[in-house]
């Protein structure tokens, strides 16, 4: 696949061209568009050109707009014709961002090196600092500048979150080395290795009983979760949301009508199964939102959950509908979902337990719909086209028989 980079002077918003036109690197087709790092490491190591992306304005063909973090080789020269936006996107995409947060970092790190970008997109900007402990992390969330308006905001403002609860909870979740709360900045250390490459079905056991100890340490503290910024996702609040599904929306304006004629029916099911899993009595507490096996980390034997933007106020069981995939066979192993459920037991018996888990199954795929849908309403470009095609498949999911 080639990718092309529109490099942009700010000064005077011209282009720069190589002899051969607007600089091209070659990448492979599996390269999930927000990760960036490889396309600017190409684009040095082929090029000499040092740029960061601004934003990714075409997925197909790949195409980023990009700041200069360089001088320019000699053979390039900046053009005036092409014109170039970036409007209506989150602050990173200004140019002057790239002057206020390294400065912000610099103030609260002692680099030994220059930072790296490594993801950007619609929903977060990473960027990664060599330490004299180790890598740390810096992730921007475009909570600060988002004005919803057909939905709350589904999201937790993940640094305060993370803050907070590894204050309450030591070692329980991943502790920042800063935040800015009002602009949704954190510092994060490295936190290992993902668990979808660990082979070891301890670890995974290990991963999914600290997970519900943490979601059972809440139970008692609902209003707290609500103060850290956690989304009220509670089961009175996923039916209401269920409303929002059956009206017409950017997800169902993609689907086959005759499998749409199938929703209504299918909503006076899942409304059902909302009652019945209530009535077992796993109490409501914290949720992860997007707890996937790249989603987790294993470092010096522990397993940490990463990326809480998604923490709610909500049905615990739902994490596992996430958490279980077909590519991560130890991801279903009954091994390890019997050890989470397990952890449950001092509030209904094993075989009520396993219903719980089923009716949430079901019912996570309605709420990851959901979120998609609320996503593809504040989003633009490629990211909004991602969150579509995410959507989509959860409502495919959603609506199967």
């Amino acid at each position: 696949m080639k990718v092309t980079a529109v490099v942009v002077r700010p000064s005077d918003q011209a282009v720069l061209m190589l002899p051969s036109g607007l600089p091209q690197v070659e990448q492979s087709d599996d390269v999930w568009f927000p990760d960036v790092e490889p396309v600017l490491r190409a684009l040095r190591d082929q090029h000499g050109i040092e740029a960061v992306v601004l934003t990714c304005v075409s997925d197909d063909p790949r195409t980023y707009l990009m700041l200069p973090s360089g001088e320019p080789p000699a053979d390039a020269r900046w053009v005036h014709d092409r014109p170039v936006s970036s409007s209506d996107l989150p602050d990173w995409t200004r140019p002057e961002w790239y002057g206020e947060a390294p400065q912000w970092i610099a103030h609260r790190l002692k680099a030994t090196g220059p930072w790296t970008q490594v993801k950007s997109w619609g929903l977060s900007n990473v960027l990664r600092i060599p330490t004299a402990d180790g890598d740390v992390y810096f992730k921007a969330l475009p909570q600060a500048s988002i004005e919803p308006a057909a939905l709350p905001f589904l999201f937790a403002n993940e640094p305060l979150f993370l803050q907070r609860a590894s204050t309450d909870r030591p070692g329980a979740v991943p502790a920042p080395l800063a935040i800015d709360e009002q602009r949704a900045w954190m510092l994060l250390p490295d936190l290992g290795t993902p668990l979808e490459g660990e082979s070891d079905v301890a670890v995974w056991i290990d991963a999914v009983r600290n997970h519900a100890r943490l979601q059972r340490s809440y139970v008692t503290e609902p209003e707290l979760l609500l103060e850290y910024s956690c989304a009220d996702r509670r089961l009175a609040v996923l039916d209401a949301e269920l409303d929002r599904l059956l009206e017409p929306n950017s997800l169902t304006a993609r689907h086959d009508p005759n499998e749409l004629s199938r929703l209504p029916e299918r909503a006076k099911q899942l409304r059902e199964a909302i009652v019945e899993l209530a009535e077992i009595g796993v109490p409501e507490t914290l949720l992860h939102g997007d707890l996937h096996p790249r989603n987790l980390a294993v470092r010096d034997g522990q397993v940490l959950a990463f990326d809480w933007t998604d923490a709610a106020l909500a049905h615990p069981f739902l994490d596992l509908v996430t958490f279980v995939e077909k590519q991560s066979t130890l991801s279903s192993d009954p091994r390890v979902l019997d050890a989470y459920l397990h952890e449950w037991e001092e509030y209904a018996d094993p075989s009520d337990l396993r219903r719980a888990l089923t009716l949430a199954e079901e019912l996570g795929a309605l709420y990851q719909t959901i979120t998609y849908l609320h996503l593809v309403d504040h989003l633009t470009g490629p990211s909004k086209a991602s969150m579509l095609r995410g959507g989509t498949s959860w409502l495919q999911r959603l609506l199967e028989p």
